[in-house]
C-alpha cells in the first residue's frame, strides 16, 4: 500500500544505507554489482518514502557527493518519482479539495500520474478545452514529515554539541518550510507573484495557475510542453546550453538579491525546456513553487555586501558583510581568510570574464567546507542561510551538469547596481475552494 506500509523504511535506515554506497566508493574506485545493488535498493526506499527521505534523496540526485555516478543517475529517477498513489486515492483528495466530482471539475482527466514527487504528485488533465497540469498531495505525506523530522531533532542536539550550529533551529525552520509547502494555496500565490515579477523576461516561463481549480491540496496549472533536464542535458548543443544556463543563473541570482524571495529547491525536475521552435534560446519553466523562503532585508543586504567585497577584494568590507550574514559563531576562533577563500570559490562564476561549470568545480566546493575547515567548528547557520547554500551549490551543480559556459559578471554588475525590491505576493487567494480549505494544512503538517 502506498505510504501506510508497516515495515516502511526510516530516514536514519536509508542514510545508512546511502552512508555504505559512500563507503564503498572512496574505499576503491571501481563500480560493481553490489554497488548498483544497493543505489537501485535506496532509489526505491525513498520513491516509496515520499516526503522528507525523497527529498533528501532528490538533493543527492544532482549534487557530487562521494556516490558512484551510476547510483547518482538511479536517484535521478526521484526527481519525477516512480511510484504513485492509486487512482481512487487521487480521486478522493481531488473531489474533497473541490468539491465537485473529478468529471465535473474538469474536461479529461488522466489517472496515470506524469510525475510523482515527494509531496504530490501531477496529472495530466483538459480544462476549458486547454491542458492542464493537477498536482495532488499525498494524504498521509504530513504524517510521513512529522516522524521523520522527530527522528532527525533528536541527533540535532547531539550535532549541536560539536559545533556552533544550533541544530534544534535548523530542524524547527525545516518543519516551517515543509508545513508551508504542503500548502498549495500559498505556492499558487508564490507562483503568481514569481510570474509577475519575470512578466518581461522572454526567456522565463512560469506555468499560469488556473485559481478556480486549485485549493490546499490540489494546483492546477497550464501545461508546459517541454524536454526533461536528462535529455536536453545530453541532446541540445553548446550554445543552447550556455543560453539555458545564462536563464538559469539570471532566475536565481535576480530572486536572491533583489526580490529577497527564492524558489529554494532547484533540482533539475523542476526545469522544463520548451522546444526550440517559437522559443527563446534560453527558454526555461520554472515548475514548483512549494519550497519558496522569503529573506528579510538585512539578510539581502549582507548577500549584496559580500558579493560586492569579493567583486572588490575588499577585505574589511567581506569581514563586516560576513558578520552581518549571522555565519560567525565563535569570533575568536573563526576564520576570515579561510572563509573568503570559500566565498570566492562560490561566487566564482560570478566574477570570472568567463567560466566553465565542470564536476571539478563543485568538488573542490565541498572540499572547502568539510571537516577539515578550520571553521568546521566555529561557524554558524542561521536558519535562513541553509536555503541560500542550497540554492547556490544547487545551481552550480545543475550547470555542471550541462557543462554550461559563459560570462556572467555583468549580470552581478547589474544586479548590485539595482536597489532590492522585495516580491508582491496576493493578499488574498482568489479561488473559493482555496478560502475554503486554507487552514487545513496549517493544522495537517505541523
Amino acid at each position: 500500500m502506498y505510504l501506510m506500509a508497516s515495515n516502511k523504511p526510516s530516514v536514519l535506515g536509508v542514510a545508512w544505507t546511502a552512508g555504505r554506497l559512500a563507503g564503498r566508493r572512496i574505499l576503491r574506485r571501481q563500480v560493481g554489482a553490489r554497488d548498483l545493488e544497493l543505489g537501485g535498493h535506496l532509489t526505491a526506499q525513498l520513491d516509496q518514502m515520499k516526503g522528507l527521505a525523497m527529498k533528501i534523496g532528490q538533493i543527492v540526485s544532482y549534487l557530487d557527493v562521494p556516490l558512484p555516478e551510476q547510483v547518482q543517475a538511479q536517484l535521478a529517477e526521484l526527481q519525477t518519482g516512480q511510484r504513485g498513489m492509486p487512482p481512487e486515492r487521487a480521486r478522493a483528495v481531488i473531489e474533497a479539495a473541490l468539491g465537485e466530482p473529478v468529471e465535473a471539475a474538469f474536461d479529461a482527466f488522466d489517472w496515470e500520474p506524469v510525475a510523482a514527487a515527494s509531496i504530490g504528485q501531477v496529472h495530466r488533465a483538459r480544462w476549458g478545452g486547454r491542458p492542464v497540469a493537477v498536482k495532488v498531495q499525498y494524504p498521509e505525506v504530513a504524517t510521513s514529515f512529522g516522524a521523520d523530522l522527530r527522528a532527525v531533532g533528536r541527533l540535532s542536539s547531539l550535532a549541536s554539541l560539536a559545533s556552533a550550529v544550533d541544530g534544534r533551529a535548523i530542524v524547527d525552520e525545516l518543519r516551517l518550510r515543509l508545513t508551508e509547502e504542503c500548502d498549495y494555496a500559498r505556492e499558487a500565490r508564490a507562483q503568481r507573484a514569481f510570474a509577475r515579477a519575470f512578466e518581461g523576461d522572454p526567456e522565463v516561463r512560469i506555468p499560469a495557475v488556473i485559481p478556480e481549480r486549485s485549493a490546499a491540496t490540489v494546483l492546477t496549472t497550464e501545461w508546459v510542453d517541454g524536454a526533461r533536464f536528462d535529455s536536453f542535458a545530453r541532446d541540445a548543443d553548446a550554445a543552447r546550453r550556455d543560453a539555458v544556463a545564462a536563464t538559469l543563473i539570471r532566475f536565481t541570482y535576480r530572486s536572491l538579491l533583489q526580490l529577497g524571495v527564492i524558489q529554494a529547491d532547484p533540482h533539475p525536475g523542476n526545469f522544463l525546456f520548451p522546444p526550440p521552435a517559437g522559443a527563446a534560446p534560453g527558454a526555461v519553466a520554472f515548475l514548483d513553487f512549494g519550497c519558496v523562503r522569503a529573506l528579510d532585508h538585512d539578510m539581502i543586504d549582507a548577500l549584496r555586501e559580500l558579493a560586492a567585497a569579493l567583486r572588490d577584494d575588499d577585505r574589511p568590507r567581506f569581514r563586516r558583510a560576513v558578520y552581518a550574514l549571522g555565519v560567525v559563531g565563535r569570533p575568536a576562533r573563526f576564520d576570515y581568510d579561510h572563509f573568503f577563500k570559500v566565498m570566492e570559490h562560490l561566487h566564482r562564476p560570478l566574477l570570472a570574464p568567463r567560466f566553465a561549470f565542470d564536476k571539478e568545480y563543485v568538488r573542490e566546493g565541498h572540499a572547502l567546507n568539510g571537516p577539515t575547515s578550520p571553521n568546521a567548528r566555529t561557524m554558524a547557520m542561521p536558519p535562513a542561510y541553509i536555503w541560500v547554500i542550497r540554492l547556490q551549490w544547487g545551481l552550480w551543480s545543475t550547470l555542471a551538469r550541462l557543462r554550461a559556459r559563459g560570462s556572467f559578471r555583468p549580470l552581478l554588475d547589474e544586479l548590485l547596481a539595482r536597489p532590492i525590491t522585495p516580491l508582491a505576493w496576493d493578499d488574498v487567494d482568489a479561488s473559493p475552494a482555496a478560502r475554503r480549505e486554507g487552514a487545513r494544512p496549517q493544522e495537517s503538517c505541523a
